[in-house]
């Protein structure tokens, strides 16, 4: 009895800031049997996206670009929320003792002294999506239409979207999150999902005439489920380029492949086991590979 209070002592004392995180501990539920991607280090931060004090999802962030690497979530069925848009405080900076993502006034608010611009030095803000340019929306990595409730509005959060070109975002992006949102309604299962961005070299949404907010080349989303009709497991991804309102699908193997040639980062497997399904022999080619756009 003695020690649990202390700890609960301690955890008044010390706040448990467990939103930016060293590494994905606290949110590994969201990846398939607890497999984190490895991704070569660089500005990118691992956030346990929380909202109204519970874990929802995780995101790696790049804060150069200011635009997520990727989300890792798991689709659920149910009815969407909106919610103003939020940022991550402790972006901001580091000692902030919110864990919860929050929106720019009310940062503000709570702290007096916080200087607006500082907001924006490490990941996007709503203005900065305000002054995208014309033919682009805010594209959801996790949508929010795969969630209910507050796991809903966790999606709302900046460091959760890129500069999508609207036509992909509404058409095309969108019957392929249909898709994924009605395997799990069918199926009764988890259905793991990676899905993330491929930064552009030099397509920016500008602040002052100056690189903001990344517009990227490419989104790419892969998947991991247990089919309970078949038996079997059952994966799969897709790309898309920016630019077009169509997506190309392929192998996880391809996919892999492509993320390594486009992006540079990724290596070995994005799912435990390649979610035990067989890949394609000789997907790395880039004749044979239908990922790679």
């Amino acid at each position: 009895m003695q020690s649990s209070v202390t700890v609960c002592l301690l955890l008044l004392v010390f706040p448990v800031n467990a939103h930016v995180v060293e590494n994905f501990e606290m949110c590994m539920e969201y990846f398939y049997k607890g497999h984190v991607p490895e991704w070569t280090p660089n500005d990118h931060v691992h956030i346990c996206q929380m909202f109204n004090n519970r874990y929802h999802f995780a995101t790696l962030y790049d804060t150069t670009n200011r635009i997520p690497v990727y989300s890792a979530y798991v689709v659920e069925d149910g009815k969407s929320s909106d919610h103003r848009w939020m940022v991550e405080p402790q972006l901001v900076k580091q000692e902030f003792e919110e864990a919860n993502m929050m929106t720019e006034n009310s940062l503000i608010y709570k702290h007096r002294t916080l200087d607006p611009k500082d907001i924006g030095t490490r990941q996007a803000t709503d203005d900065d999506y305000n002054k995208r340019p014309d033919g682009y929306s805010r594209g959801h990595l996790n949508p929010n239409s795969h969630h209910a409730g507050d796991a809903s509005k966790a999606t709302m959060t900046l460091t959760n979207i890129v500069p999508q070109k609207q036509s992909l975002n509404e058409k095309k992006w969108k019957d392929h999150e249909d898709t994924l949102k009605g395997w799990a309604k069918d199926n009764k299962e988890n259905v793991y999902v990676l899905v993330g961005a491929i930064p552009s070299k030099g397509n920016w949404i500008k602040r002052d005439n100056q690189p903001g907010v990344n517009i990227p080349d490419y989104m790419w989303v892969a998947h991991c489920y247990y089919n309970k009709t078949s038996q079997s497991y059952e994966s799969g991804g897709a790309t898309a380029k920016n630019v077009e309102n169509k997506i190309y699908k392929c192998t996880l193997s391809q996919l892999q492949a492509f993320l390594q040639q486009h992006n540079q980062v990724a290596a070995g497997q994005l799912f435990h086991n390649d979610c035990y399904v067989e890949q394609a022999a000789g997907a790395s080619a880039a004749a044979e590979n239908p990922c790679d756009i």
